[in-house]
């Protein structure tokens, strides 16, 4: 559809008034988050890679591409991780750690896996707009984050689509816990550099 000068200049406004929402929404979230419970996830993650432990990840739908970029970048600081349900998926101990992403905290998968992680007796960190879910019941650490998620997303009026104030709040969040972990453990964007794939 070719558009004319008025579509033109009323898409740009959309587009733009979008873009600002997303980053009010992550601003938001900036000043809403328990740092303090954040502090104890940084702890948690080092503790369990120092014990030679694993961090697994999952996340049903958008939450998970925000999931594996977060594996990435824990691959990238030379922590042990994986996004359940990938290719290389390894076995679940009570020396792990289990991160879930779920905007309702009651998506079926995650729920499943949450419900096994506790059967088993690893650490469970939830990632969620709803502190009173069921996922959230299961786990030893819940991170609220801000932003319109699947419950709301055909009751509350927003221009980002559907889900997407939730899912780039928490990869912002959890871009940020990666870069506090860099600081942590004195990785430089160098040293990411050098486990960087190459061949991609």
């Amino acid at each position: 559809m070719k558009m004319n000068d008025s579509n033109s200049k009323l898409i740009q406004e959309r587009f733009l008034n979008t873009l600002l929402e997303i980053a009010d929404q992550v601003k938001k979230n900036s000043n809403t988050i328990d740092t303090n419970i954040v502090l104890k996830l940084i702890e948690l993650i080092i503790e369990v890679d120092s014990n030679e432990g694993r961090i697994f990840i999952y996340g049903a739908g958008r939450s998970g591409f925000i999931g594996r970029c977060f594996a990435q970048r824990l691959m990238h600081l030379s922590i042990r991780s994986c996004f359940i349900s990938d290719a290389v998926t390894y076995r679940y101990t009570k020396d792990d750690l289990l991160i879930l992403i779920s905007g309702s905290g009651e998506t079926t998968s995650p729920k499943a896996i949450a419900e096994e992680a506790k059967r088993i007796g690893g650490k469970i960190v939830t990632f969620t707009g709803n502190s009173k879910s069921s996922i959230a019941m299961l786990s030893d650490l819940i991170i609220n984050v801000e932003g319109k998620t699947k419950e709301k997303a055909t009751s509350q009026d927003s221009l980002a689509p559907f889900t997407s104030l939730f899912d780039i709040s928490t990869l912002s969040i959890l871009d940020s816990i990666g870069a506090s972990l860099m600081d942590l453990l004195g990785i430089t964007e160098k040293d990411i550099d050098q486990r960087h794939a190459s061949i991609e």
